[in-house]
This record gives C-alpha cells, structure tokens and sequence, in this order.
C-alpha cells in the first residue's frame, strides 16, 4: 500500500468522524460544541446566541453531512482509486480541496467569521499533505 493510499484513507477517516461529530452537535446536549466551534469562527466579530436555533441546528447537520462527505470521498479515492491510478486519485483531491477551501472560506469572510479560514487549514492540509508525495516535480494543471 502506497503512502499516499495510507494518507488518503486516514485522513479521509479524519475528516469524515469530525463531519459526523459536527452533524450529532444538533443534539441539545451537545450544544455546547457547536456553540464554542462557532464562536471561534465568528472570533472577534460576533457572539453566538446561547440557544441554536432550528435553522442554524438544520445548517450544522448540513455541514457536517458535507464535511463526513469529504472525508469519505478522501477514504474511496485512497481505497479504491489511489492504489490503481495515484496520479488521478492526487488530480481530484487537490480540485476537491481547493473548491471546498475557495467556496467555504468566501462563504465565511462575507457572514462575518473571517477566523473559519484559519480553522479551514487544517481541512486543507489534511486534503493536500495526503497528496503531496503523487507527481512531485511535476507541473499539475488544475
């Protein structure tokens, strides 16, 4: 098995659980995760009611449905693509990474949580880093 398979699959893995644990903070008891992931993101700028409404609540399953997505689409490339053709499987997650990454951070910068970019990083080194070994030295068109 490939390192970059290795890298796929775990951090596919990665990304997906914390998807799933986003999308279970819908769940009054865990609230409290939302709420302080949230005010993170809207660092300095705004608070976060104490109480998520049903709209934010249904906006949270959402992301964390797209995030698990995320992580599951990096866990089949690393299984099922990585292993029979790298380069491609490196191809689509570095188009996968930067159009989540691009569309995401806009997204946050104009509702006000310009700081949800900086914790978008860390998504988007997991994505790129399990990739970085595939056509090193190599010109990537995007």
């Amino acid at each position: 098995m490939s390192q970059m398979t290795i890298n796929l699959r775990r951090n596919g893995m990665i990304i997906g659980a914390i998807g799933v644990l986003f999308m279970l903070t819908v769940l009054s008891p865990l609230h409290v995760i939302a709420r302080v992931f949230l005010q993170i993101a809207y660092w300095p700028m705004a608070t976060v009611p104490q109480e998520i409404a049903v709209p934010l609540g249904l906006a949270i399953a959402i992301s964390g449905g797209l995030t698990a997505g995320i992580g599951g689409a990096m866990w089949a490339l690393g299984t099922y693509v990585a292993p029979v053709a790298p380069d491609a499987a490196a191809k689509v997650t570095r188009v996968m990474a930067w159009c989540w990454f691009c569309t995401d951070s806009t997204g946050s910068v104009l509702t006000g949580a310009p700081f949800n970019v900086v914790l978008n990083l860390s998504f988007l080194a997991l994505m790129l880093l399990a990739v970085r070994s595939a056509g090193q030295g190599q010109a990537h068109p995007a």
